[in-house]
């Protein structure tokens, strides 16, 4: 049975600063973080659940971003889910990427860790 997670971001993220950053603003805004980086565990989290948005560090050591997107965007029942992938912003190809397999928006690491909360909010409310 699905159940809908509108409180919860799913986090694919292996960066610790970067996790640390997102959980805490997370925190703050009545928000919580199921944090996953392997496409196994992705997978069996999405036939149980669909979070409210997915954030993706497209330098994720543990799985290819891309395939994370598109296992996302293969699940049916969260394949509408926003998808907020970050990265270098020198890495023009990997946000390109990272589009092309279904992302929602794609921004710079720069990017994302000034403007976190509005990133978040801009695709879900908070409870």
């Amino acid at each position: 049975m699905m159940t809908l997670q509108d409180h919860t971001v799913l986090v694919l993220v292996d960066d610790l600063f970067f996790l640390s950053k997102i959980q805490t603003t997370l925190r703050h805004i009545g928000m919580s973080a199921q944090v996953l980086t392997s496409p196994q565990a992705l997978g069996d989290y999405l036939r149980t659940a669909t979070p409210a948005l997915a954030v993706i560090d497209l330098t994720l050591r543990v799985a290819a971003a891309g395939e994370l997107i598109g296992i996302i965007r293969a699940e049916p029942l969260a394949r509408d889910v926003p998808i907020l992938a970050f990265g270098p912003h020198v890495a023009a190809d990997a946000q390109r990427q990272a589009l092309q397999a279904g992302a929602t928006q794609v921004v710079a690491k720069s990017e994302f860790s000034r403007h976190l909360p509005d990133l978040i909010r801009r695709y879900v409310q908070p409870q």
